[in-house]
């Protein structure tokens, strides 16, 4: 679907992000970027559970925002997509399937008729004089599969693809790139963390390859949690006064409710770092020179005043918000009148859609 505009849903239980791109080589020129609020008990956890209604909601939207676009990719996130990397001996492409599923089974406790499997290859070697390949497998339950294609058919759309969120962000990050006006190298091992309101994804990408990739159970709604019990409001008002009064690169705020506001932020989020130190530890731990080289951040939660820096105190690496990508135009969104600063500030939210519009082959 290259050089075609594609409608890119990320759809999450708070948030939708609807992107509206298109595809030249391995760059993508954005046209729209919206943000709609995802209906109350439409989505948990990857999983569509009122399709009219998310449905309509979408509509309403496209309508709105005059969108016309029947070409449509969905990208997600879930607990319950499994991705695994395997290394087996090199076979015909036809036995590859039945080879790559009895591995999978002999790992994984689930009935595999429940699910749909995806992968590729990330590099041929050879061991003992055996030709071998490591495959990045993902699987994706069928459930959650036929819900997807339910709302594209409900949107009266063409579906193209459906993405998984780590896919997506490391179909960004090539060669030749500029990461905020730096080049970026493929020789670097870097984890690229999706700061979401639910969930934080760790994505660790080296040489054009996501290597490793996991969801923590901490997000953003957390801190709202915490702060709404602590304040007495509710948790809209809690993201509000947690965006306003937060910095967390200062020890004491102004007055006492912003200082409160602020521990409470610091302590979730330092919950968040010692888990990706886990996962980035355990990444490291696995094989010999293996090692991490900066982290990225995105996502709503990224732009917390100062988190660069709180994160950078405690994991002692580089950590840098994704602001710009040179593959990522957003020219047309600023000919829109839309403010350039604003679109730097907020592009961070809508990278998982945006990756997804690129499709490789």
């Amino acid at each position: 679907m290259f050089n075609s505009k594609v409608l890119s849903l990320d759809i999450g239980s708070k948030n939708t992000k609807i992107v509206l791109g298109i595809q030249h080589r391995k760059n993508v020129t954005i046209e729209r970027a919206i943000t709609m609020i995802t209906p109350e008990g439409c989505c948990n956890d990857g999983n569509i559970l009122d399709v009219t209604k998310l449905k309509d909601e979408i509509l309403d939207v496209l309508q709105a925002e005059n969108i016309r676009c029947k070409n449509i990719i969905i990208t997600t996130k879930s607990t319950t997509v499994i991705t695994r990397d395997i290394d087996i001996p090199v076979a015909k492409k036809e036995d590859m399937d039945s080879i790559i599923k009895f591995q999978m089974e002999r790992y994984l406790p689930i009935k595999f008729d429940d699910y749909i499997m995806q992968y590729k290859i990330l590099e041929e070697f050879e061991d003992e004089n055996i030709k071998q390949a490591k495959f990045a497998v993902v699987v994706y339950p069928k459930l959650m599969v036929d819900g997807y294609y339910k709302l594209i058919k409900e949107l009266k759309g063409n579906a193209i693809a459906l993405d998984i969120s780590s896919n997506s962000i490391n179909k960004l990050f090539i060669d030749n790139i500029q990461v905020n006006d730096e080049n970026y190298s493929l020789e670097d091992t870097v984890a690229v963390i999706d700061l979401g309101h639910d969930f934080t994804n760790v994505n660790i990408i080296s040489d054009g390859n996501v290597l490793f990739t996991r969801i923590i159970n901490y997000g953003g709604s957390h801190i709202d949690v915490d702060i709404a019990k602590q304040l007495s409001i509710s948790e809209e008002e809690a993201e509000d006064q947690k965006f306003k009064d937060c910095n967390l690169e200062r020890e004491s705020l102004s007055d006492m409710q912003s200082s409160m506001v602020n521990d409470i932020a610091k302590a979730q989020v330092r919950n968040w770092i010692r888990e990706i130190e886990k996962l980035l530890n355990y990444y490291k731990n696995k094989k010999q020179g293996n090692k991490i080289d900066k982290i990225y951040i995105y996502g709503g939660s990224a732009n917390l005043k100062g988190i660069e820096m709180f994160m950078n105190d405690i994991v002692n690496l580089p950590v840098t918000r994704i602001h710009s990508l040179s593959n990522v135009n957003c020219s047309k969104i600023n000919a829109a009148n839309v403010d350039s600063a604003r679109i730097d500030e907020e592009l961070s939210k809508y990278l998982n859609a945006i990756g997804a519009i690129i499709r490789l082959g």
